[in-house]
């Protein structure tokens, strides 16, 4: 099922792909697409409608994550809401106790 919001968030990522460290950026974008594929599941349409509760819910699917990874998902996120033009930036994941 395609959905409008992964379009969107696969377009954003085309240039990004581009520069730097390849497997880097391409892991980078594989975890934002993984993002936009949850909050489509959600119900957002486009990124004008991800915010806080999308951020958040993510945060409780890759729970079972270790630290580290869940903070590799951080900065996809955090460069995600940079190519999307979002001010500020998207909640931090909870730490091991929380």
């Amino acid at each position: 099922m395609s959905y409008k919001i992964v379009t969107e968030v696969e377009q954003l990522t085309v240039g990004y792909v581009r520069r730097g460290g390849k497997d880097n950026r391409r892991q980078q974008r594989a975890r934002i697409l993984a993002f936009a594929t949850v909050c489509a599941t959600l119900g957002a349409r486009n990124m004008t409608e991800v915010g806080h509760r999308h951020v958040k819910l993510y945060w409780r699917t890759i729970v079972h994550r270790s630290a580290r990874t869940r903070y590799a998902h951080w900065l996809a996120l955090r460069d995600l809401w940079t190519l999307a033009g979002k001010s500020g930036s998207p909640m931090p994941p909870p730490s091991e106790g929380d």
